[in-house]
């Protein structure tokens, strides 16, 4: 680009004049465009998109929505083939998972609650039963034991509460598995001793 601005060093040239020297330079090792290297020096980045994707306003939403009816028909369909159905022991228990979970993950923990017939929340807003293997802070205990409505208290327990009911084929008591204490309640053995 050198020989252009050779010519007009006080002036910009036009846009016309450069593309007519790029293209004029097509061969030439010195053309930006055809003799990059920069490929050679990027990461390469992997998708991990599914293409079940929605488009952005283009194509139709209908043919998109039974499309994925059809395909969750069938994935339903291959469920049921696979073996004996999971006990629904979990039926109206809304789960919420927070923080670290020991010997499992939480993508295993929402398909294992989901298939015994949980839900799984977004937040603990309205969860009966709060999933986590290590002790909450104190500031969220405190708000979980001191909440204004008593009966909506979520049980905080142990990931093993959903498996060990899930064998059991019945819920579990949750005491045996909870992660907070409540100070309120009293042991037998405590109330005994003096």
């Amino acid at each position: 680009m050198t020989r252009l601005y050779a010519s007009r060093r006080s002036e910009q040239p036009s846009a016309a004049a450069v593309t007519k020297f790029l293209l004029s330079t097509l061969a030439d090792e010195s053309n930006p465009i055809t003799h990059s290297d920069s490929g050679e020096n990027q990461m390469y980045c992997f998708s991990t998109a599914s293409g079940h994707q929605v488009s952005e306003g283009r194509g139709s939403r209908r043919a998109y929505l039974e499309h994925a009816g059809q395909k969750l028909g069938v994935q339903r369909a291959a469920a049921k083939e696979t073996g004996p159905a999971q006990p629904q022991v979990l039926v109206n228990v809304k789960c919420y998972i927070s923080g670290l979970l020991e010997n499992t993950t939480d993508l295993e923990m929402k398909r294992v609650i989901v298939s015994a017939g949980g839900k799984v929340l977004a937040s603990a807003s309205n969860a009966t039963h709060i999933i986590t293997s290590q002790h909450m802070s104190g500031s969220k205990t405190d708000h979980l034991l001191n909440a204004k409505s008593k009966s909506r208290v979520p049980h905080v327990v142990k990931p093993e509460w959903v498996t060990d009911s899930i064998k059991a084929g019945k819920r579990r008591a949750e005491r045996q598995y909870s992660v907070i204490k409540d100070a309120t309640t009293k042991n037998i053995f405590d109330m005994l001793k003096r």
